[in-house]
Order: structure tokens, then C-alpha cells, then sequence
């Protein structure tokens, strides 16, 4: 396989985790592991900085996606409580809501 075909998403964790191993204890620049990789220097530079910041939770790969799309989510389940809910406390449990028909109207007129 051509190191020149490898796609940072397809990368797994623990390849990510040599190659920022390779920066911070081996020594090696970003430029050099990056070009040993197939990858962009700049690519290289972003995941050590946030392993810097984050540690190794930054190694986990669509961290961002997926609490991006679990806040969301959240967020609808919260936005159909509500609505739900306010329909739901409109009428009491084991009550019996009776609605008026032309004949009852009638009967009121008379």
C-alpha cells in the first residue's frame, strides 16, 4: 500500500498515538513524520498540540462528531418534552373531558 494513499480518518488510534510519540519523545519534527507517513506536515502539528491540551483523550477520533450530534439530540428531546408535555398536563389523569354537541347547545337556548 502507498503511504500517499492514507486518509487521516482512516487512521487508527494507535497509529496516531506512534506518530505523536515519534514528535514529543523520539524527537522527530512534524515535517519528518509527516513525510514518513504520507500525511501533511500541518496535520502532524494539529494532533500534537491537542494532545498536548487534551492528553489522551484527544487520541479517540471523532470526539468532536459525536458530542456534537449527542448535544443535539439532547436538545430534541428536550424541545418534544416540552411540547408533549404541556399537551399532557392540559388534561388531569383519570379525569373524563366531555365535549358539548349542537343538542346540548340547543337544550341551553331553551
Amino acid at each position: 500500500m502507498d503511504n500517499n494513499s492514507t486518509i487521516s480518518g482512516a487512521i487508527t488510534v494507535a497509529r496516531r498515538a506512534q506518530m505523536i510519540q515519534r514528535v514529543l519523545v523520539d524527537g522527530w519534527s512534524p515535517a519528518q513524520v509527516a513525510d514518513a507517513c504520507g500525511l501533511k506536515e500541518r496535520q502532524i502539528a494539529r494532533w500534537v498540540a491537542d494532545y498536548r491540551r487534551r492528553g489522551m483523550a484527544s487520541l479517540h477520533a471523532d470526539v468532536i462528531d459525536e458530542r456534537f450530534y449527542r448535544r443535539c439530540l439532547g436538545r430534541v428531546r428536550a424541545m418534544l418534552a416540552r411540547g408533549f408535555g404541556s399537551v399532557w398536563r392540559g388534561v388531569a389523569p383519570g379525569t373524563c373531558v366531555v365535549l358539548s354537541n349542537n343538542r346540548d347547545d340547543k337544550r341551553r337556548q331553551r
